[in-house]
């Protein structure tokens, strides 16, 4: 079954509205929009009306590219075409900017020990399927078919898929690993956060905030005060605290989405520790805040699979010293650089986060 993140291709409905209270050349300006399989916000600070469709179409074009190149399933779609090409042995010519996410790709692999592993999606599409936690069994497979899957993951880790099988010759991508399949998930939107701010940066737009699935980055202020953004808790439906004095930032919060609920208390997570094959099982949320979007996602994956545990060693390689996870028990942990930043909300209890 297709993952519900990434069905379908991207209908992007940019539907501006200035607020009755604003001015035609100072106001506040918000956007909702529907992009990369989740809901989003575009909040602009003293925008002239003239302006507006010009930053739409901007924003626009550089959402869909990246729907196009890296986040569906399609066939006809970029990321199906190269994954396809891999497995049968072929190269492929890709564009420009699916090379710079594989580059990207390549280097955070590095940055995180191997744990941030896009080419591993073979394994996470084993955990694709939703079923209805009152008539599902504790796996999604009855016994006899259960045990050929868990042969199957076998093979694949055996075979060590990895990004760094990868190999680029201008814009041909090949690979030396048939079992690699690239799956770019929760990276997308932490690319999409910094692409959509370089664009306003490049038009002279100086205050803005975005906000793509919980996950925000912001430049300047909103109006006479500064931005806030407000941290979720595992569900996401309920904000536990918030971070204040935001320029230039982006705070990025990574659920593991339960896929289903077993009868027996199995939980399938849509976050797969490339090492085993299985669904990450201690961390069920990670916040990071970061200068880099793209890094805060990714390092926040990364998290959650090096645990509560390694965090140190993932935090220090991935330069992402402003965390905060919460583990299956709910137990809510900050590194100090992090707890400084936060404003919690009264009666929320933290740990520190300790090496």
């Amino acid at each position: 079954m297709k993952n519900k993140y990434a069905t379908g291709t991207l209908l992007l409905v940019i539907a501006f509205f200035v607020l009755a209270s604003c001015e035609r050349t100072g106001g506040l300006v918000e956007d909702n929009i529907d992009v990369l399989g989740t809901f989003g916000q575009i909040t602009l600070v003293g925008i002239p009306q003239e302006k507006i469709d010009e930053l739409v179409g901007g924003i626009e074009q550089d959402l869909q590219a990246l729907d196009d190149i890296g986040y569906t399933f399609e066939q006809q779609g970029e990321l199906a075409r190269l994954n396809d090409a891999l497995a049968n042995g072929r190269s492929m010519a890709v564009s420009d900017d699916m090379l710079e996410l594989i580059k990207s790709a390549i280097e955070l692999f590095g940055l995180s020990g191997g744990l941030f592993n896009p080419a591993a999606g073979e394994l996470t599409a084993f955990w694709e399927f939703v079923c209805d936690r009152d008539t599902c069994s504790e796996s999604s497979y009855p016994d006899a078919v259960q045990r050929l899957v868990d042969k199957q993951i076998a093979k694949i880790i055996s075979r060590k898929p990895s990004i760094d099988d990868l190999i680029i010759s201008g814009n041909k991508i090949s690979s030396r690993n048939r079992q690699v399949r690239l799956e770019f998930g929760d990276m997308i939107r932490g690319l999409a956060l910094d692409k959509s701010v370089e664009h306003l940066k490049r038009v002279g737009i100086d205050n803005a905030m975005i906000n793509i699935g919980g996950s925000a980055r912001t430049i300047g202020t909103r109006g006479d005060h500064d931005w806030w953004i407000g941290i979720p808790d595992a569900s996401g439906e309920h904000n536990i605290g918030s971070i204040e004095n935001i320029d230039d930032q982006a705070v990025v919060t990574v659920r593991a989405f339960d896929k289903s609920t077993g009868k027996q208390g199995v939980v399938y997570r849509h976050i797969i520790d490339p090492r085993t094959g299985q669904p990450v099982r201690d961390v069920v949320s990670v916040t990071v805040m970061h200068d880099s979007a793209l890094i805060a996602n990714a390092s926040a994956v990364t998290l959650h699979i090096a645990g509560i545990d390694n965090w140190k060693k993932v935090a220090d390689s991935m330069d992402a010293q402003k965390i905060m996870l919460i583990t299956e028990d709910g137990t809510l942990y900050a590194s100090p650089a992090m707890a400084d930043v936060i404003h919690w909300k009264q009666g929320v209890e933290f740990q520190y986060l300790v090496p």
